[in-house]
């Protein structure tokens, strides 16, 4: 009889183990030597399961509750394990040995393999004495199990020889010469593991603390399921390709962007030279930083840096660059992708050599053709399918991301997120703005951060134009951090309160001249939307424009254009706006207006003003807006502790100019740092150490499934607006193809729509609901509606009386 692991490609089970372990011994990281006796045990055993005859059943369209492989491979693996090392059910006891941690992970590396990591205790006894009544589950899970060795029994003469083939005969015959209730055992014995980890803390000393046994498991699991989605859709492993720096440094001045300012140009070049110098000087250190204002060519520097490190240590990971937000990822990656232009062969392998990845990115790897090129014409190719595995799977020498994807990667228990952390092994990470960084989760980022510095060679370079409250004793590059340099700005604090009629009227009459541009920033979208119509109302013959997170993206981009082109004509617009300006939007008007926030954003707002240092010195307006019932709008949005700290700064120093920002921003991380309470990061920490991946009993306690850099909105939906032809279409192929049985080809069309799907969607308040259409658990404005709920000019139509904060 033929055993296989995959249909379309058909695929013999034999084949796909041994491919799967040779794939993951073929990946780009270093293994202690218990780690490669383990990954071989994980890879060879984690489709065990698949050799019964309900699984290939299932193969052929029939499926039963006996043909789920997970559990009866895993336990396989563990029986594997014990076989090999000797090690003895009844002589266990807490503290385990390092062979006895093992066999706990080679059970959640090999039962997680088709979906997220669960909490380990979900397929272990409550109790490691006494029956198994109590749990149901596990019971029912047991039973299938026996019920599936008996029918390895009947066809092991088929199945041994195989086994034997990957060094698995001896341990498969005593595997089926086991008792009935020998499972329950091998449970009870990872449940004692299990006690000894968490409940006493006691952990191998090959181990410093729980979070490098978080980051043992998370290695081996990554390269498993890595591994796994490679072999089983017949892919050929594709190498990332690497540039020299040398190569790229001659066409650096060529995508420098250009200036008129002499003094300008000076310190761009210094900063240059002094951080390239600075790193080879102490390339042995683990953690740098270039700290420098924004216009100084950080970017440039970080990426120069960051190939310079690698190249004189020999690193063989990638480069991975990581941003705080997609709207900044664009003009970043353009910056390295004209550098790359110069390598002979990067058109042919543009994509093995400099990849973009977040979760718009066009679904298109360019170079998977040397991966495809053996699969037959009688296999179907989903190509958008198999470019996604690759741009998941970082497959790229130079890697530009965002924060979501590295952090919520490192710190995870998602199976699509942790095929590719793995690949961190041996790697120069370039963080840019890491301060954008909710404040309460910096202690946990750190620390992750660290162990990976330790436990995965990494070097880290932080990009900054404010001194973070991470990494104090991080090397710096730059020399300085210097606000002196410019002075493009002066802020001034207007602390008075006002109601918005009050602010618009105090803007007509003391702060607006015609002659100039304005940017106002508001903190929630009704407020914008009052401000924008206040002004716009008085001001007929003026070009006011209106930017929030209530306008799609399709919209959103349309207008910054339209304002680019405004402001680079010499016109002098009124932007309304809310923060959805501050995250990397590259304008630069001759005033800024901001309602008060936190100073680090305060700040960022500055850098819209006189942006290029062409003009002169620009005047940035903090005021204090407060709604009907006296709520100031600011404490909405970033709540009491930083509006106060802010405010009490502000009141001290009502005017400050930019080569002052530097004293202004690290009073307030200073002060932040003495009153934020960091218990969100200290209970992470936690879960990781603890190997808590998810809630055991459904509790409300911060397990690493929680953990998201995205601040979840409650009582919100995401809405497609189907307001034109383009997303109308799209919209309809997408629910339509609802009905195709075949996954992939569902994926392909998903893959190939989601774009044009994410260019139409908004979050909305669900209280709004009832307007919308559902259709296949999808929410939309369908196109009768829109003229009367949806303007490309302002966005979403809310109630006025509603303070809708998400901006």
């Amino acid at each position: 009889m033929e055993y296989y692991s995959h249909k379309n490609p058909d695929k013999l089970l034999y084949d796909h183990l041994l491919e799967v372990y040779h794939y993951a011994m073929e990946a780009n990281v270093e293994l202690k030597n218990w780690e490669k006796e383990a990954l071989q045990i994980i890879c060879l055993c984690h489709d065990f399961g698949k050799f019964t005859t309900f699984f290939q059943s299932h193969l052929s369209g029939v499926s039963s509750k006996h043909s789920q492989h997970g559990f009866l491979s895993a336990i396989f693996g563990v029986f594997c394990w014990m076989q090999k090392k000797g090690l003895c059910l009844q002589q266990m006891n807490p503290p385990a040995s390092l062979d006895e941690v093992i066999s706990l992970l080679i059970y959640a590396c090999i039962l997680h393999h088709h979906g997220d990591v669960k909490d380990i205790s979900k397929n272990l006894p409550e109790k490691f004495k006494g029956d198994f009544k109590a749990d149901i589950n596990l019971v029912q899970k047991i039973d299938d199990a026996y019920v599936q060795i008996e029918d390895l029994r009947c066809n092991a003469e088929d199945i041994k020889p195989l086994l034997e083939k990957i060094g698995l005969g001896n341990e498969f015959e005593k595997f089926l010469a086991q008792q009935r209730g020998f499972i329950e055992d091998i449970l009870r014995y990872l449940k004692r593991i299990e006690y000894g980890i968490r409940l006493i803390g006691v952990i191998p000393q090959a181990f410093k603390d729980g979070t490098e046994l978080y980051f043992a498991q998370q290695k081996l699991y990554s390269l498993l399921i890595w591994a796994d989605k490679m072999s089983a859709a017949n892919y050929k492993l594709l190498f990332p390709c690497y540039a020299s720096s040398d190569r790229l440094i001659v066409v650096r001045d060529k995508v420098i962007k250009p200036t008129q300012d002499k003094n300008l140009q000076r310190i761009r070049q210094s900063v240059f030279e002094a951080v390239l110098s600075n790193i080879e000087k102490n390339k042995e250190k683990d953690i740098f930083s270039i700290t420098t204002p924004t216009g100084t060519g950080k970017t440039l520097a970080g990426v120069f840096a960051a190939l310079k490190l690698k190249e004189i240590l020999k690193k063989s990971g990638r480069i991975i660059y990581a941003l705080p937000f997609t709207s900044i990822i664009d003009q970043n990656y353009h910056v390295v992708e004209n550098l790359f232009e110069a390598i002979e062969d990067f058109e042919k392998n543009r994509d093995r050599y400099l990849l973009k990845h977040h979760h718009l990115t066009d679904v298109e790897y360019r170079g998977k053709e040397e991966a495809l090129k053996e699969i037959t014409d009688e296999i179907t190719v989903f190509e958008k399918v198999a470019s996604e595995c690759f741009i998941e799977n970082w497959t790229s020498g130079f890697v530009v991301t965002t924060f979501v994807q590295l952090l919520e990667t490192l710190i995870s228990n998602r199976n699509r997120m942790l095929k590719k952390f793995h690949t961190f092994y041996d790697s120069v990470l370039l963080l840019d703005e890491i301060q954008a960084i909710d404040v309460e989760l910096l202690p946990l980022v750190e620390e992750v951060l660290r162990k990976l510095t330790q436990l995965f060679r990494c070097k880290i370079i932080l990009m900054t134009a404010t001194k973070p409250l991470i990494f104090e004793d991080a090397c710096e590059l730059a020399g300085f951090c210097d606000y002196s340099i410019f002075n493009r700005t002066k802020l001034m604090y207007h602390h008075s309160d006002l109601k918005v009629a009050e602010f618009v009227d105090f803007f007509l009459q003391e702060v607006y001249e015609d002659e100039k541009s304005f940017l106002i920033v508001a903190n929630t979208i009704n407020q914008s939307h009052q401000i924008y119509n206040g002004i716009k109302n008085n001001l007929k013959n003026k070009e006011v424009i209106y930017l929030s997170a209530s306008l799609v993206p399709k919209d959103r981009k349309d207008i910054i254009k339209k304002i680019e082109k405004m402001l680079e004509s010499g016109a002098k617009p009124i932007v309304v706006s809310t923060q959805v300006i501050e995250a990397g939007v590259d304008l630069d008007f001759d005033c800024v207006v901001r309602d008060i926030a936190p100073i680090d954003s305060i700040i960022q707002c500055a850098g819209r003003c006189n942006r290029h240092n062409e003009k002169s010195q620009g005047n940035v307006l903090v005021v204090n807006m407060k709604d009907e019932s006296g709520i100031t709008f600011a404490k909405r949005v970033y709540g009491n502790t930083a509006i106060e700290i802010s405010r009490g700064l502000l009141l001290k120093h009502p005017e400050v100019e930019e080569r002052d920002y530097g004293m202004l921003i690290d009073n307030y991380f200073r002060m932040i740092k003495e009153n934020k309470s960091f218990k969100k990061s200290e209970e992470f920490l936690k879960a990781i150490r603890l190997l808590k991946f998810d809630s055991i009993l459904e509790k409300e306690e911060l397990t690493i499934s929680r953990f998201s850099l995205i601040q979840q909105r409650g009582g919100y939906v995401s809405v497609i607006i189907r307001n034109n032809e383009e997303i109308e279409d799209a919209y309809q192929r997408y629910i339509n193809s609802f009905s195709i049985k075949d996954y992939y080809k569902r994926r392909e069309i998903y893959l190939e729509l989601k774009n044009i799907l994410f260019e139409y969607t908004i979050s909305v308040p669900l209280k709004y609901a009832q307007i919308f259409d559902e259709e296949k658990g999808i929410l939309s404005l369908p196109p009768t509606s829109c003229q009367r709920y949806y303007s490309s000019k302002t966005g979403f139509v809310y109630d006025p009386n509603d303070h809708i904060i998400f901006a």
